[in-house]
């Protein structure tokens, strides 16, 4: 899917490539990708939040779109993006990587 950058607050464009990697929408499919991702992918996954104000994605994650029954395809695949990330702080920790985190 291409993501399209007038559907998401501008600050966020810059996570399009790895939302569309991790953003995935079937809940076994997200996950067994997370579990088969090298430590590397992990670090940079949880990592790449760091480039971004997060309170100008979770406030949109939060805001009108998120009682919309139907939002948009970007709109799920951020809050999947966020599903993926939140699984692999907890790889993360289990792998002992904690510290590099």
């Amino acid at each position: 899917m291409k993501l399209r950058s007038e559907n998401v607050p501008d600050a966020v464009v810059l996570l399009f490539p790895m939302v569309e990697t991790w953003g995935i929408g079937d809940d076994y499919d997200r996950e067994r990708k997370v579990a088969d991702a090298s430590d590397v992918e992990l670090l940079e996954l949880v990592r790449c939040l760091d480039d971004i104000d997060e309170n100008v994605l979770f406030e949109w994650l939060e805001g009108p779109e998120s009682h919309d029954s139907n939002p948009s395809d970007e709109y799920v695949a951020f809050t999947c993006f966020t599903m993926a990330i939140e699984s692999a702080k907890v790889k993360i920790k289990d792998r002992g990587l904690a510290n590099r985190a």
